[in-house]
């Protein structure tokens, strides 16, 4: 039998079976409040004892740096070879996405994918994704994407953050639960997103289920630099 675990109040994670004995795979993987507020959160140490947690950026790229300080900072931090930061445009918003692609970044199981994303205006580090799960996603196992994700939402949830704006364990999805998101004193805020799973919740004093997820699950951080006024590109009101 799967086991279960807790990572919060009304929140129970449980692992399915394995992932090669598909057919037995387990209905449940997330037992979620519709709308579970960060405060019943249980904290692995006291809100008074908690450092603030101020988003900056991830390792050495930190918000504000310019194309040739983030390739250098990519780098450094996860041994590569300037070939190997690929480059892509977002032409909805005007932005441009530096890519890295890691064979192993703990605590995700398997490769990684880090995207650097500079702003429409500035040319500058507005955000950083982190995801487990899209490269070499056939062999994803649900156990240890799962595994890896209470790990994080717990890291976090170890820091202060600004007062009511903590979530953790909230639907956003067919099969996608934000397991924590969290802003701090300034602009910045982290979202912990869990993708690819099926979960059940309580609604109107029932449990209701999710359907099957259609691919693998995955992992996705979100590092933000100013959460209210992204850098990217708009339409201004009244031109049209």
């Amino acid at each position: 039998m799967a086991s279960d675990s807790n990572v919060g109040a009304n929140v129970k994670i449980l692992r399915p079976y394995p992932i090669s004995n598909r057919s037995r795979f387990l209905a449940y993987c997330l037992y979620v409040c519709a709308a579970l507020a960060f405060g019943l959160w249980t904290s692995p140490a006291a809100a008074d004892d908690r450092q603030a947690y101020e988003v900056t950026g991830f390792r050495g790229a930190h918000f504000g740096m310019s194309e040739q300080e983030l390739r250098a900072a990519v780098v450094k931090d996860f041994a590569l070879k300037p070939s190997d930061i690929t480059s892509s445009v977002n032409p909805i918003e005007g932005t441009t996405v530096l890519t890295a692609k890691v064979a192993a970044l703990e605590p995700g199981p398997g490769p990684a994918a880090v995207a650097f994303i500079l702003g429409h205006t500035s040319k500058r580090l507005i955000q950083i994704n982190v995801i487990w799960g899209e490269q070499n996603a056939a062999g994803s196992d649900p156990n240890a994407m799962i595994a890896a994700g209470e790990r994080l939402a717990r890291y976090f949830a170890g820091y202060a953050w600004n007062k009511d704006t903590t979530r953790a364990g909230v639907p956003a999805g067919p099969n996608t639960v934000v397991l924590f998101s969290g802003e701090d004193s300034t602009t910045g805020a982290v979202r912990l997103i869990l993708d690819g799973v099926k979960y059940q919740m309580q609604k109107d004093g029932k449990d209701a289920t999710s359907p099957d997820p259609k691919g693998p699950p995955r992992i996705l951080i979100n590092y933000i630099a100013n959460r209210d006024n992204p850098d990217v590109a708009t339409i201004p009101k009244g031109q049209f």
